[in-house]
């Protein structure tokens, strides 16, 4: 009754978490499983929260950021006013570190704009659990080797948005040993061609990969098929693991192609958590 009570309602959970420890225990997953962090205000106030956050100190389990699944930090769409703009120097880095430390249990992480000059300072405190990471637009260099849910053989999935990624990365990241899953997400048909060009990096040696899917979004889905289907025709891949995906673009406020809330989809898509 206390689950259903709070489900979709933050305010009855809120209030419902200070009835008694095992109402808080049942509580707490539904108001904590997935959060969204759009601002700079809004990480600052929840890492502020939760560094003094008084269950800690009376030892009440479980905690705020033991129960958070899935995380996303960055706005959620580009056509939305944030001081988070791509590669801005709002993002609140340190503060970031404080959360991400503290997710002990994290399954699902996307960071959106970040910027490629300050992704090196994120990557190396993703948690070790982390199984599925979503990163872009142009991010910044991702070295599996140097990833704690790489080395923790935690990472199964990695989504990038419109980014171009040397071959050494892609060849890295499709033959580390607990990554299934590499989805590269192209906005534009312009772009795809991109990821067919290291195609050649799914071979052998990929042991542990299942699928590498390269998702085209066009202006329409027929679009973004034909666009697919012209690529597929001039490359040679492995046809058994790498899936094309044709789907129709997503339109900000402003009628243009809004990247971030494609990112922002394809997250909340993921439902593994």
């Amino acid at each position: 009754m206390f689950e259903c009570a709070s489900s979709g309602d933050l305010l009855a959970g809120t209030t419902l978490c200070l009835v008694c420890r095992a109402a808080r225990t049942w509580v707490l997953p539904n108001l904590y499983t997935r959060v969204t962090l759009t601002s700079s205000s809004e990480i600052a106030r929840f890492a502020y929260a939760i560094m003094e956050d008084p269950s800690i100190s009376f030892a009440l389990l479980p905690t705020p950021t033991s129960c958070i699944r899935a995380l996303w930090l960055g706005h959620t769409s580009s056509t939305t006013p944030n001081d988070l703009k791509y590669d801005s120097s709002a993002w609140p880095i340190t503060l970031i570190h404080q959360i991400l430390a503290r997710c002990t249990a994290l399954r699902t992480l996307a960071i959106a704009q970040l910027g490629q000059r300050r992704w090196y300072r994120l990557s190396g405190v993703v948690p070790a659990s982390v199984t599925a990471l979503f990163l872009g637009p142009v991010h910044g260099a991702l070295d599996v080797r140097h990833l704690p849910c790489a080395l923790s053989l935690c990472l199964r999935e990695f989504t990038s948005l419109d980014t171009f990624m040397v071959d050494t990365e892609i060849c890295a990241l499709v033959r580390a040993p607990g990554v299934r899953v590499v989805r590269r997400v192209y906005t534009s048909e312009a772009h795809v061609g991109l990821a067919f060009e290291q195609l050649a990096c799914v071979d052998a040696r990929a042991a542990a990969l299942e699928k590498m899917e390269i998702v085209c979004y066009g202006e329409t889905r027929e679009d973004a098929t034909l666009a697919l289907e012209e690529m597929a025709g001039t490359h040679e891949y492995d046809r058994d693991r790498v899936v094309l995906v044709p789907r129709a673009q997503i339109l900000g406020n402003d009628g243009l192609v809004d990247g971030v809330r494609t990112l922002y989809r394809e997250w909340l898509a993921y439902k593994d958590i």
